[in-house]
């Protein structure tokens, strides 16, 4: 279960204060030239320590890949990415060895294993996903080269404050923001929002919200291979994402049949949809109109103010973390979604061209 894809295949291996993190990805075409400075730029875009409200942990993230690259295009062999842990600190972690922390992943490791890594928790970081991205942006190339794929991926929410909606939105609006949202008034109020947590030891959660453009219909399988299926397990595989929705989500329990419909037209020699409230996607399959879905995360469970817990021998203890952690790591996640969206996507893109030539 560290596999994500199925033609496209990703592997991750790696612990957050092991030697590295990396990854393998199976089943890439042979002949991809690849631009390393972009994939280079996308694991950058999901370091730490590049905010006051972030982790200050501090990593090169330096990409290797060491194997399945020949004169800069893909071989058609297996492809491994490697990036060092340079800036480890497990003594950090010294003082919770034996605590089970609330809100993290060490009680339910230590039940499923009968030990746990409690170096930052080891499997269970954050940090395991920065390989990923990098598989992730050699995905966003195979789609690029395919076809016009575009895929913007922004932060809509923090804690209270949500964006209003807006129909254009560039990623050059996304990147002028600290917080990777494309509102710059919504950016001030988060901003305010972020600084009262980290003043009071607390964290916060939010949402990002992708909108993927041009994806040709067909795309997704009918029954367990359904396109918002998959996209889903990969979201909800992303740490402390608690909930996936596409189209009109939650909304939709609130419509009608006849508000919720999309009226199919005929036009610019291509099927489409006056309205696009199935968010692109009908009977687990692209329609090719706009896939938009939004991803929430809960708050980062690693806060400072003291806390009530129990330990190892089950006697009960108090907890109160220090160390180098995120107060909102939402707009970090936006690069990880924008990765597993893109393995997705070009996974079920090579299994529907074994099935029918696009």
């Amino acid at each position: 279960m560290n596999e994500l894809g199925n033609i496209f295949k990703v592997v991750s291996f790696g612990e957050s204060h092991g030697h590295s993190v990396g990854c393998v990805i199976l089943g890439c075409p042979a002949g991809l030239k690849l631009n390393f400075d972009k994939i280079q730029q996308a694991v950058n875009r999901r370091k730490t320590n590049q905010q006051a409200y972030s982790s200050q942990r501090k990593e090169s993230d330096s990409v290797e890949m060491i194997s399945g690259i020949f004169d800069g295009m893909t071989s058609g062999a297996p492809i491994c990415i490697l990036i060092k842990n340079e800036n480890a600190q497990p003594s950090d972690y010294d003082e919770l060895k034996d605590i089970f922390r609330p809100g993290h992943a060490d009680y339910s490791y230590y039940e499923k294993y009968g030990i746990r890594d409690h170096r930052g928790g080891g499997r269970s970081s954050i940090r395991i996903t920065a390989p990923l991205v990098a598989a992730g942006e050699i995905a966003n190339q195979l789609l690029l080269h395919s076809f016009k794929y575009e895929n913007t991926t922004y932060v809509s929410q923090i804690g209270k404050v949500q964006m209003p909606e807006l129909q254009n939105i560039s990623n050059a609006m996304i990147e002028d923001s600290p917080l990777r949202c494309p509102h710059q008034e919504t950016t001030k109020q988060m901003s305010t929002q972020i600084e009262q947590a980290k003043e009071q030891g607390d964290t916060l959660g939010g949402a990002i919200s992708c909108r993927i453009k041009n994806m040709p219909p067909g795309i997704g399988e009918p029954i367990f291979g359904k396109l918002q299926a998959q996209l889903a397990h990969a979201m909800m595989s992303i740490n402390t994402v608690k909930c996936f929705e596409y189209g009109e989500g939650k909304q939709s329990a609130i419509m009608n049949g006849s508000e919720h419909n999309d009226p199919f037209i005929y036009g610019e020699e291509k099927v489409k949809t006056i309205t696009n409230h199935h968010g692109g996607i009908l009977g687990g399959i692209s329609t090719g109109m706009d896939i938009n879905f939004r991803v929430y995360f809960k708050p980062i469970s690693s806060i400072r103010q003291e806390q009530k817990t129990i330990n190892t021998h089950f006697s009960e203890a108090k907890i109160q973390i220090g160390g180098r952690h995120d107060v909102c790591a939402v707009p970090r996640a936006v690069p990880i979604v924008e990765a597993y969206t893109h393995i997705t996507l070009a996974d079920l893109y090579l299994h529907q061209k074994l099935s029918k030539n696009l």
